[in-house]
């Protein structure tokens, strides 16, 4: 049993970084942080609830800044917690401004695309409404607090976790991008070809933390893709439609198809299969090339702790 043990986890494992604890932990922050969000912002903020319809839209992604702060406090507190910063700073090599623009052509290009291809299919009929540049960059940066937060739940704590405790590089990859699928799995419309789009976006945004040491390419692409479909083209968000959007859709002319759902949209497609898998597989590809592995953020483990493991 200890073989077997030393075989799946890496010296530096300790029972906090059981794939099951680690999944729960993240979870429970991040609900907690956003319950404590909404107690501050009905009690001492008085967010108003008849807010029109770019601000209701701002702040349905903004709102999300609770997990950031609550995911950061909860790491700055606990100490064998607090590495995982360092993957979230300029410590990676990865983690720079220019995969972060890179990361935001890459997402909103993909969606683009399965927009296009609903458009060219004549699914989906847009109409412009209005570009208002103030606007504009306010709606990108709430999308980008929202999308980044996400991956500060998966890409990051989760996944840093499991790059810790366990030798295959898998657990960390596949792990957390199945359970960024599951936590899609309440979204209104969803279906499990939804599901799987969800879960190869996450795969997608692994890979790039793996083999391109970039967190921040994963937040752009995160952003570039949701802020493209829901704020620019107006389309549904894993199954939301916001209030407020450049373009809008004609909902009663949008019919369902291979590139197009209407209860989840572009997402709940076999098109954004093949374009999500075709995305993971070309990253894998140059990642390989690139022979590079993630920035490492623990500390080795102590003598003392690998005698122990090796008993």
């Amino acid at each position: 049993m200890k073989k077997i043990f030393r075989m799946i986890h890496t010296e530096r494992f300790r029972w906090y970084d059981h794939f099951i604890i680690a999944v729960l932990s993240s979870l429970i922050l991040l609900i907690l942080s956003m319950l404590l969000g909404e107690i501050i912002e009905n009690l001492v903020l008085h967010v108003p609830q008849d807010l029109d319809p770019f601000w209701a839209t701002f702040y349905m992604y903004f709102n999300t800044v609770w997990a950031w702060i609550g995911m950061v406090l909860f790491m700055l507190i606990l100490k064998h917690r607090r590495p995982i910063l360092k993957a979230v700073g300029t410590r990676p090599k990865g983690n720079t401004i220019r995969f972060l623009l890179l990361g935001l052509l890459i997402g909103g290009g993909m969606n683009f695309l399965c927009a296009a291809a609903a458009m060219i299919n004549r699914d989906i009929h847009i109409t412009f409404t209005e570009l208002h540049p103030v606007r504009f960059l306010l709606l990108l940066f709430a999308v980008f607090v929202q999308s980044s937060s996400e991956e500060l739940v998966d890409r990051a704590y989760l996944f840093q976790i499991l790059k810790k405790g366990y030798r295959s590089k898998w657990v960390a990859i596949i792990g957390n991008s199945l359970i960024f699928s599951l936590m899609h799995g309440a979204n209104p419309g969803v279906t499990p070809l939804a599901l799987g789009n969800i879960f190869l976006s996450g795969l997608l945004f692994s890979l790039f933390v793996w083999y391109f040491d970039s967190l921040w390419c994963a937040f752009g692409i995160h952003t570039g893709w949701n802020f493209m479909q829901s704020i620019f083209l107006g389309l549904p968000n894993s199954g939301i439609v916001v209030p407020y959007s450049v373009f809008e859709l004609d909902t009663a002319a949008a019919s369902n198809s291979l590139v197009y759902n209407v209860n989840f949209g572009i997402e709940g497609t076999v098109f954004s299969v093949i374009v999500l898998a075709a995305a993971c597989v070309i990253t894998y590809i140059l990642g390989k090339k690139r022979n590079q592995e993630p920035t490492e953020i623990w500390p080795p483990a102590k003598p003392k702790q690998q005698a122990a493991d090796q008993q």
